[in-house]
C-alpha cells in the first residue's frame, strides 16, 4: 500500500540501510509517570470513541488530536491493514494536522504492483520482520533511503517513525502498519518515542476490534443475506430462535439439469448453473426479497411483508416483478446461448403467500437460518405444474387475489400431497391500453450508433451534491469509467462533455446525458401554460425566468410560476392545495403518467413541489433554468428525449442527447438492495455499510454488460464510496450510469413511448417498463 509517496527511488543496498536503522523495541523505552499519562490518556479516548463513534476515522482523528495537544510534534500520521471483503484488499487512513482525515482503499489486484509501494519504507519492514524505523530527515544523521523522504523533508518533516504491528505470529499475516513525521527542528524526543512505542497495542486493538466488525458483517451479509445476516448479528444465534412471518413466497427450479449435469461435466455444468442464479436469485435480491437458500438448482425466497410495511400488494407485486425480471433474463441468456450453438435452458417459478418460520434449525452446533412450512411446500408443488401445464409462473389463486395484475386462470388442480383443489394461474398479458400503445416490455436490440461518453449527473441544487459517473467507449467498443467527480460548473457542463466526447480525435464526440430530475409537464399543467410540446414551455421560462422561482407565498401561484413556496408555512396546505391555485382539478393532474404506482414504487412526489424530502420541483427547475434553457440559447446541438425522437434516432441524430434517469428505477434491474423501507432490513442509500453490500452485485453486473470499471472505482464501491456526504451521491451517480448502459445494451425496454402527450409534453422515465404502471384501463384514451 503506499505510503503517499509521489517519486520512485529505489533505496540504497540492503546493508546501507540496515546500517542507518535504528531500532527501539517497546522494551527498551520506559514511561515515566508524564508519559505513562498521556498514553492513558490518548487511549481512554480511543476506547471511548471505539464505543460511540460510527467511523474509525473519528476514532483516528482523535488519537492524533489528543497526541499534538500533549505536546507531541506529530503532523502527518499513516495507518493501513488489511481487510477481509470481496473487493477490497487493505484500507489506509492518512492524517495531516489542521485537515480532515482521509481513508482510501485498495482492491484486490493491486497489492505488490505499485512500484511506491515497493520501494516505501513500511514494504521494506513488512519484507525484513522489522517492528519499528526511525530516520533522521534533517541533520547530520539525514536518510535519504526512501522516495518518501524526500516528499516529507520538501514538506517541512523532519523526523520519522514507523511501527508494524502483527496480530498473531509474524508480519506476513494480518496486522497494523503506521507512520508519523515531525515538523519540529529536534524532531521526535526520547518521551515522545516512548509514547508512540507505547500506543502501539492500544492502536492495534482499536484497529483489530474495527477489523472483526467488518469481517463479522461481511461474512453474515455475504453468506447469510442481509437480512438473515442481520438477525443473526442481532443476537438470534440459538436453534429454535425465529419468528412465524407472512410473506410473500418465490421457488424456481432448473429443468432438465440431471442430463445437463451429465452432458457438460462438473465445471460447464458450475458455469450454467451460476448463470441461472443470476437469472433466477439477483431479481429477487433487487425487488428486496431474501434469498434463503440455493438448493442445488433451485432458489427459495421469500418477500416478507413487514418489509413492505405490511401491505400484502406490495409484497406479492414485488415477488411477481421478481419473476417477470427473472423471465427478461432467461430470455437474453438463451439469445446468447443460440448465437453459440447451445440449446436453450428453462426453469419455473412457483409464487404463493402463506405464513412461514423464519429461523434457525438444525443442531446445537450446526444451524441453518431459513424457513420452513406447509406453505413453502405448497409453493414446490406450484412451481412443478409448470412442468405439465405449459407456462413458467404458476401462482396459487391466494398469492393471485393480492398481486395487483392481470392474470390468466389455468384451471383447478389438486397439489400434489394435497387434499383439496385450488385454481392456479398464470400472469396475462399486459391489458392496460397506456402499456400497449406506449411500448412492450422486452429488451430490444443494441443502440445501433453507440454514443462516445456516458454520462449519469446526480443532480442537486446544493453544487456539492452534484456528482456525475462518466462511462468512454473505448477502441473496442466496451465503456469504461472510474470514479465520480464533481459536476463543476453547470453552464460549461454540455461543452465540456462534448469536448471529452471527441477526445481530440475525429469521432463524433456524441454524448448521452441522464439527468435525475424532470424533462417534462403535467399534461393537464401544460394545458393551461398552452404549451403543445415541452419544448414550447422552456421557451416561455426563458423569457420570463422569475417563473422558475419559487413563490414567496401560495397567493403568488399561478400557471406563469408554478412552482410551490420554498417557505412552507401554516395553512400553505399540501398538493391538493397547490393544485387549486393552478387552477387544476386535483393532485392527480400534477403528476405524469410515468410518475404512477408501478410494481416497485408508489407514486412520485408532484412536479412543483418544493418542500420536505421530495422537493422535486426545485431540481427540476434548477436544471431548466441553468443547464437547458442556456444550451439551447448557445445553439448546442442538443437532443432531448422522446420529446426530439427514439433513442437511437436521437443518439445518431445529436451531439448531445438528455434523458431523464433515475438510480432507483434501475435497482431492481441491477440487483441492488435499497428502498424506502430501510428500517425495516432493506437498507438505506445514505449507510455506507448498506451501499458497501451492494458492491459485489453492481461489480457482476457490470461483467454482464461487459462495462469496464477501474480498480479506483472497485475500490470505492466495496468501501460503499466512505462515510463523508459525498457517499451518496457518488453511489447514485454510479447505479445510474449502469441503469443507462442496460438500455444501450438492449438488455431493458426503454420504455420508448409512442403516444401523446408524453412524446409532446410529458416525457418518460428511461427504463421504465409501461407495462408496470398502475394504470386502470381507462386512465389514458
Amino acid at each position: 500500500m503506499p505510503d503517499r509517496s509521489r517519486r520512485d527511488i529505489a533505496p540504497r543496498s540492503r546493508d546501507d540501510v540496515m546500517g542507518r536503522l535504528q531500532l527501539r523495541l517497546p522494551a527498551s523505552m520506559p514511561l515515566d509517570a508524564e508519559a505513562a499519562a498521556v498514553v492513558a490518556t490518548v487511549a481512554g479516548r480511543m476506547a471511548g470513541d471505539l464505543i460511540q463513534a460510527g467511523s474509525f476515522e473519528q476514532v483516528f482523528d482523535g488519537m492524533n488530536r489528543s497526541l499534538v495537544e500533549a505536546g507531541l510534534p506529530v503532523r502527518r500520521v499513516y495507518l493501513a491493514f488489511r481487510t477481509l471483503h470481496p473487493l477490497i484488499a487493505a484500507v489506509s487512513f492518512f492524517w495531516q494536522a489542521g485537515q480532515p482525515v482521509e481513508r482510501m482503499v485498495m482492491a484486490h489486484g493491486l497489492t505488490g504492483v505499485s512500484e511506491a509501494w515497493q520501494r516505501s519504507p513500511l514494504n521494506y519492514m513488512l519484507t525484513h520482520d522489522m517492528h519499528w524505523m526511525r530516520r533522521r530527515l534533517t541533520g547530520p544523521e539525514a536518510s535519504r533511503e526512501f522516495a518518501l523522504f524526500e516528499d516529507l523533508v520538501a514538506e517541512g518533516m523532519t523526523d520519522y517513525v514507523a511501527t508494524a504491528t502483527a496480530f498473531g505470529s509474524g508480519l506476513g499475516g494480518n496486522g497494523v502498519l503506521a507512520s508519523w513525521a515531525a515538523d519540529a527542528p529536534d524532531g521526535f524526543s526520547d518521551r515522545d518515542l516512548a509514547i508512540l512505542s507505547a500506543l502501539q497495542v492500544h492502536l492495534a486493538a482499536a484497529c483489530r476490534l474495527a477489523f472483526t466488525a467488518q469481517v463479522s458483517d461481511t461474512v453474515a451479509m455475504t453468506y447469510l443475506g442481509q437480512h438473515a445476516g442481520r438477525r443473526v448479528l442481532s443476537g438470534q444465534i440459538r436453534r429454535g430462535d425465529g419468528e412465524l412471518i407472512p410473506a410473500a413466497i418465490f421457488l424456481s427450479d432448473l429443468r432438465g439439469s440431471t442430463a445437463m449435469a451429465e452432458r457438460l461435466g462438473v465445471g460447464r455444468f458450475m458455469e450454467l448453473v451460476n448463470r441461472y442464479f443470476e437469472c433466477a436469485a439477483e431479481p429477487v435480491l433487487g425487488a428486496g426479497g431474501e434469498v434463503l437458500s440455493l438448493m442445488g438448482d433451485s432458489v427459495l425466497a421469500i418477500f416478507p411483508l413487514a418489509v413492505y410495511g405490511d401491505e400484502v400488494e406490495a409484497a406479492c407485486d414485488a415477488a411477481l416483478a421478481a419473476a417477470r425480471d427473472a423471465e427478461r433474463r432467461l430470455e437474453l441468456w438463451n439469445r446468447e446461448r443460440a448465437a453459440e450453438g447451445e440449446p436453450r435452458v428453462d426453469f419455473g417459478i412457483g409464487l404463493h403467500l402463506g405464513r412461514v418460520m423464519f429461523g434457525n434449525i438444525g443442531t446445537a452446533e450446526r444451524l441453518q437460518f431459513t424457513a420452513i412450512d406447509r406453505s413453502i411446500n405448497e409453493a414446490a408443488r406450484l412451481e412443478d405444474l409448470s412442468k405439465t401445464l405449459g407456462h413458467r409462473i404458476i401462482a396459487s389463486g391466494t398469492f393471485a387475489a393480492r398481486a395487483t395484475a392481470a392474470w390468466r386462470s389455468l384451471g383447478r388442480v389438486q397439489l400434489r400431497g394435497s387434499a383439496r383443489e385450488q385454481e392456479v394461474f398464470t400472469p396475462a398479458p399486459a391489458a392496460n391500453r397506456l402499456a400497449l400503445a406506449a411500448g412492450n416490455d422486452a429488451g430490444g436490440p443494441p443502440c445501433p450508433v453507440p454514443p462516445d461518453l456516458v454520462v449519469h449527473a446526480d443532480w442537486s441544487v446544493d453544487a456539492r451534491k452534484r456528482w456525475m459517473a462518466v462511462a468512454t467507449r473505448m477502441e473496442d467498443g466496451r465503456y469504461a469509467a472510474g470514479v465520480p467527480e464533481p459536476v463543476g460548473p453547470v453552464d460549461s457542463l454540455i461543452t465540456r462533455l462534448i469536448e471529452r466526447a471527441r477526445g481530440g480525435r475525429s469521432r463524433g464526440g456524441r454524448v448521452l446525458l441522464g439527468l435525475d430530475v424532470v424533462l417534462g409537464l403535467p399534461a393537464a399543467y401544460a394545458g393551461l401554460l398552452r404549451a403543445e410540446r415541452f419544448s414550447d414551455a422552456l421557451d416561455r421560462f426563458a423569457a420570463a425566468p422569475e417563473g422558475l422561482e419559487p413563490a414567496d407565498r401560495p397567493e403568488e401561484i399561478s400557471p406563469e410560476r408554478p412552482f410551490f413556496p420554498r417557505r412552507p408555512g401554516q395553512g400553505q396546505g399540501g398538493p391538493a392545495e397547490l393544485a387549486r391555485r393552478l387552477g387544476l382539478e386535483g393532485p392527480d393532474d400534477l403528476r405524469r403518467i410515468c410518475e404512477h404506482a408501478t410494481i416497485a414504487r408508489r407514486a412520485a412526489a408532484p412536479l412543483f413541489w418544493t418542500m420536505g424530502p421530495a422537493q422535486v420541483g426545485r431540481a427540476a427547475a434548477h436544471v431548466w433554468r441553468h443547464l437547458l434553457i442556456p444550451a439551447r440559447r448557445a445553439g448546442l446541438d442538443l437532443g432531448l428525449w422522446p420529446f426530439d425522437g427514439r433513442l437511437g434516432e436521437l443518439v445518431a441524430r445529436h451531439t448531445v442527447t438528455v434523458v431523464e434517469a433515475y438510480p432507483a428505477a434501475f435497482h431492481r434491474h441491477l440487483g441492488v438492495r435499497l428502498g424506502r423501507q430501510a428500517a425495516n432490513g432493506r437498507g438505506s442509500k445514505r449507510n455506507r455499510n448498506d451501499r458497501a453490500a451492494n458492491a459485489a452485485t453492481l461489480m457482476e453486473a457490470a461483467r454482464r454488460l461487459d462495462f469496464v470499471i477501474d480498480m479506483p472505482l472497485v475500490a470505492e464501491l466495496g468501501d460503499g464510496f466512505g462515510n463523508g456526504a459525498r457517499g451518496e451521491d457518488q453511489f447514485d451517480a454510479v447505479v445510474g450510469l449502469m441503469g443507462m448502459l442496460q438500455v444501450l445494451a438492449g438488455a431493458r425496454p426503454t420504455g420508448e413511448p409512442r403516444l401523446a402527450p408524453v412524446t409532446t409534453v410529458e416525457g418518460w422515465i428511461l427504463g421504465q417498463s409501461p407495462a408496470e404502471l398502475k394504470l386502470p384501463e381507462d386512465s389514458f384514451s
